[in-house]
């Protein structure tokens, strides 16, 4: 963690980018950027935008509908921060320009936005499960909490203001269904706060697989907010609070151990289908009835005895009330 929290230190320290001289600059930066997250996985065809700060003005952004692949430094487009396209004229800024306006005017230290749709973070919204639990070290100290915001269509100025009210307190957040939105001091410090969140949205996906995600002990994260206030300075900590993840339900709840094994995707589920059915076989084998059945007559009569036996109880558990 010591390594990841002095490399973010470090792009954090960065000085801001103010003068339109750095153009040309900040251009390759972007097209880098791009290059990086198409080449990680993290957008595919013509997904995602990206943009940054030119002046106090001025932004650069992706032009609509192109390959972050394939983009090129002279395909960026210039707009002030009321969306009208200043430079470059041929192409037509990104259809989710509401979101970037919205966080350089809710967020003047911000000088650059990166939305992409990274898989395995999206994919936590899509199946209606948390990924702002206190789980991973790194994360807390690098972004926080990093909140789900709901659905809403996406390219439309009503997602840029809903998203832009939670750009105040959060430097990412997920949009539901959709993707994810990073802020940074540089380009490349919005996009590694993407590849990070990415990284986590892993590992949990396969804590999820093998069980239940275990969150940190309260004291634990306390010292890891500390520790990212330190890091990160007074302003981060007035702007989001001391107290993070306070609202996180960490009960262990029988409902969400019913939804995951009646998951038919889950291999814990499968496990489950597989060792009740050993134990109906083995049972089977010792009764008088099984010597007049042939082991093809043996193991149907078992997955039949297992398909009932687990539908009386996944029964009688959904007829329970507040379980």
């Amino acid at each position: 963690m010591g390594y990841h929290t002095l490399h973010y230190c470090n792009i954090l320290s960065m000085p801001t980018i103010k003068e339109t001289s750095n153009e040309t600059k900040l251009r390759e930066d972007l097209k880098q950027v791009c290059n990086l997250a198409y080449n990680k996985g993290l957008i595919s065809g013509t997904e995602g935008n990206f943009s940054a700060r030119l002046s106090e003005d001025l932004i650069l952004v992706t032009p609509r509908n192109s390959h972050k692949g394939s983009i090129e430094i002279s395909d960026f487009v210039t707009v002030d921060l009321n969306g009208t396209t200043i430079s470059n004229g041929k192409k037509e800024p990104t259809s989710e320009l509401a979101l970037h306006l919205e966080a350089y005017k809710k967020r003047p230290d911000v000088t650059s936005v990166v939305h992409a749709h990274p898989p395995t973070v999206v994919s936590f919204s899509v199946a209606g499960l948390d990924f702002n639990q206190p789980a991973i070290p790194e994360i807390i100290v690098l972004l926080g909490e990093v909140p789900t915001v709901p659905y809403c269509e996406p390219g439309t100025h009503k997602l840029g203001e809903l998203v832009g009210a939670y750009f105040e307190k959060h430097d990412a957040v997920i949009l539901d269904h959709h993707g994810v939105v990073t802020l940074g001091k540089s380009i490349y410090n919005a996009y590694y706060k993407l590849e990070s969140l990415e990284h986590a949205a892993k590992i949990m996906h396969s804590a999820y697989s093998l069980g239940e995600i275990k969150n940190l002990e309260e004291s634990s994260i306390d010292e890891l907010i500390n520790q990212r206030h330190k890091t990160y300075g007074k302003k981060v900590e007035l702007r989001e609070g001391k107290k993070l993840f306070r609202s996180v339900n960490s009960t262990f709840k029988l409902k969400n151990v019913f939804k995951k094994l009646t998951d038919n995707n889950s291999p814990v589920f499968q496990r489950v289908i597989s060792l009740v059915n050993e134990l109906m076989l083995t049972a089977v084998q010792r009764t008088t009835y099984c010597q007049k059945l042939s082991i093809t007559e043996q193991e149907e009569l078992s997955k039949e005895l297992t398909g009932s036996f687990l539908g009386m109880i996944l029964g009688r558990f959904i007829s329970k009330k507040g379980v």
